[in-house]
């Protein structure tokens, strides 16, 4: 044994138990992998081959270390990365808002304040102004206002709304019926309607038509001579080409919830043909879906004002008129 073998055994020996004390870094590992490398190479033969055991123990012990210590890096790496990603988020879906609430549709005296509205057995009645109603199996009564009906279909089993002396029967449609002191109008917005006047006459609507009725005429002083009764007048536009496919396809949206591509429906439209009646109706429809099921209030305004300015004195301008008064349309 060479003088210098004792202490380059010592210096072995340290390194070994600061490996064991510490992490090696992978720049120290090198440097004691190089040193013994030089001193392997400076001894003779067989004095390396009678250290050989006790050098690859060494080097197998610095390699473990480094390993250990990328391991431990990688761990804690690996925790970091956990740490900052965040969890993925879902995008809710981006839906129409939902219709108010209704209170029931329950049997008896009901009453309607401007904006409220009654659902059950598939009917449902808002209101466009204040009303009394009352209710009887499949009879729905209008005593006063101004209220819109909307029934889903029902066939075999119609329903009838009764306005004064009129029965309106409906197997499924969406109009709006106004009494006031003692006459009244039905105005059909989609489907089909069937009118009984009070002699007994039927009159038969259509999307976009009206049925009118006088208020009951006072008996007269005097017998008067015998005469035909007046009958009463259906106030019905031309046929207007599309206008009822329009409707069935605008109610089609509705039903689905997607009032803004409904309100588009309308818009592009091509009414330019159709009577001002017709086109009154299309314009009425887009201002109630701004107002009442998409609930845009400075859209409501701005259609209701072009609405009156196109249709002056319309037959639904008192309509239009509460909505921007109750919308506050005059501050906007």
């Amino acid at each position: 044994m060479t003088d210098r073998e004792p202490e380059v055994i010592a210096k072995i020996r340290a390194v070994d138990e600061a490996l064991a004390r510490r992490d090696m870094s992978p720049v120290a590992s090198e440097r004691v992998r190089q040193a013994l490398a030089r001193h392997a190479q400076a001894r003779p033969l067989r004095a390396r081959l009678r250290w050989w055991p006790a050098l690859a123990f060494a080097a197998g012990a610095a390699l473990m270390a480094v390993l250990l210590l990328e391991r431990r890096e990688d761990d804690r790496g690996a925790v970091a990365r956990r740490e900052v990603e965040a969890p993925p988020v879902a995008i809710p879906e981006v839906t129409a808002p939902p219709q108010p609430q209704c209170d029931a549709l329950r049997t008896g005296a009901l009453r309607l304040a401007g904006d409220g509205c009654l659902a059950g057995d598939g009917v449902r009645v808002s209101a466009w102004a204040p009303a009394t109603l009352e209710r009887a199996g499949d009879r729905v009564t209008v005593h006063d206002g101004e209220v819109m009906f909307e029934v889903d279909p029902r066939p075999g089993r119609p329903l009838h709304v009764i306005a004064g002396a009129i029965d309106i029967e409906v197997v499924g449609t969406r109009f709006i019926v106004r009494q006031r002191d003692g006459a009244g109008r039905v105005s059909l917005l989609e489907g089909r309607l069937r009118v009984r006047a009070g002699d007994g006459s039927m009159v038969a609507l259509a999307a976009g038509q009206e049925f009118a009725w006088p208020a009951p005429v006072p008996p007269p002083v005097q017998a008067p001579s015998p005469s035909r009764r007046r009958p009463a007048s259906a106030t019905a536009p031309a046929s207007d080409a599309g206008l009822a496919e329009l409707l069935a396809e605008v109610d089609a949206l509705r039903r689905e919830g997607r009032y803004q591509a409904a309100v588009e429906r309308l818009r592009t439209a091509d009414s330019a043909a159709w009577s001002p009646r017709s086109r009154q109706l299309v314009s009425f429809e887009i201002g109630a879906l701004l107002e009442r099921q998409l609930g845009d209030a400075a859209a409501a305004c701005a259609h209701w004002k072009q609405h009156r300015e196109r249709f002056p004195n319309g037959s639904r301008d008192e309509i239009v008129a509460r909505s921007l008064a109750k919308l506050g349309c005059d501050s906007r």
